[in-house]
């Protein structure tokens, strides 16, 4: 029988008890993938985290799947690495009250999408797109979908069969981020989907990066930055903003940066890690 000490944590949450909850567990060596799931799975928040405190490396969990790459899993595993004092982080920084992390590398390319079908399967009017829409690569394939106005954002409603239909009925997990530029402010609305199955993303760390790719690919020069508000219109009856803020240098690296919190602690007992 094993001990884990786990923390469940609120990341992009510009208050207590917003954000998106992640949970943190500490470990002596990498866990046993499948016991990792089943964990995740018993914790059942957007995201498991498994830092190991030797190396400062972590995995990432959804209840379902293995993740190649998670921000709010990142963010969070700094915050726990500093606070039981392992060595200075490695994973990632502090700055004006804020943490965060150095996001993949990514390259875009043009998305050969009907414009029609796209807006149809959206809920929305073809007018209502604006500029390139492009697959950017990074930690996820994602399609980037720039909308016009704040309140086009907030009008969505993907419909999954026209979806699937209008992107060419991909095999693989799909990821498409929607937002508008008001200024220096964006709003964003996230969506993940297979063949079966819709889910809006809370706190997605990966599409405020995706976001960055396109600003670059689109010619703009940087460095420059944004805040983005996330989780105004998740249709739950509890739906915490999110509040991420994108940072692109003059190098062209793309960080993400938010608030963590800790909203508690303890312990598991489990055999097989």
């Amino acid at each position: 029988m094993v001990k884990i000490p786990f923390h469940l944590l609120n990341i992009f949450g510009e208050r207590r008890m917003g954000g998106c909850p992640v949970v943190i567990c500490e470990t002596t060596k990498r866990p046993d993938p499948a016991v990792a799931q089943r964990l995740a799975y018993q914790f059942c928040a957007p995201e498991t985290g498994f830092l190991e405190t030797r190396s400062q490396s972590w995995t990432a969990y959804t209840p379902q799947l293995a993740l190649p790459y998670s921000t709010a899993v990142a963010l969070g595993a700094s915050s726990i690495a500093a606070q039981i004092a392992i060595g200075a982080p490695t994973i990632g920084y502090k700055k004006n009250d804020l943490w965060w992390v150095q996001t993949p590398a990514g390259h875009a390319r043009a998305a050969q999408v009907d414009n029609l079908a796209l807006a149809a399967a959206l809920g929305l009017n073809p007018a209502d797109l604006s500029g390139p829409l492009l697959w950017v690569d990074s930690d996820f394939t994602q399609l980037v979908v720039p909308l016009r106005a704040r309140q086009h954002v907030l009008q969505v409603a993907p419909r999954l069969d026209l979806l699937m239909s209008a992107l060419g009925n991909p095999h693989q997990l799909l990821q498409i981020a929607l937002w508008s530029n008001d200024g220096e402010v964006l709003t964003l609305r996230a969506f993940t989907a297979d063949p079966f199955h819709l889910q809006e993303d809370f706190g997605a760390g990966s599409a405020a990066a995706a976001i960055g790719h396109w600003f670059i690919a689109n010619g703009n020069t940087p460095p420059f930055s944004f805040r983005i508000e996330q989780g105004h219109t998740i249709h739950r009856r509890i739906s915490p903003l999110s509040v991420l803020y994108l940072d692109v240098d003059a190098q062209r690296r793309v960080a993400i940066g938010g608030r963590v919190w800790e909203l508690g602690s303890g312990e598991l007992e489990v055999d097989g890690i």
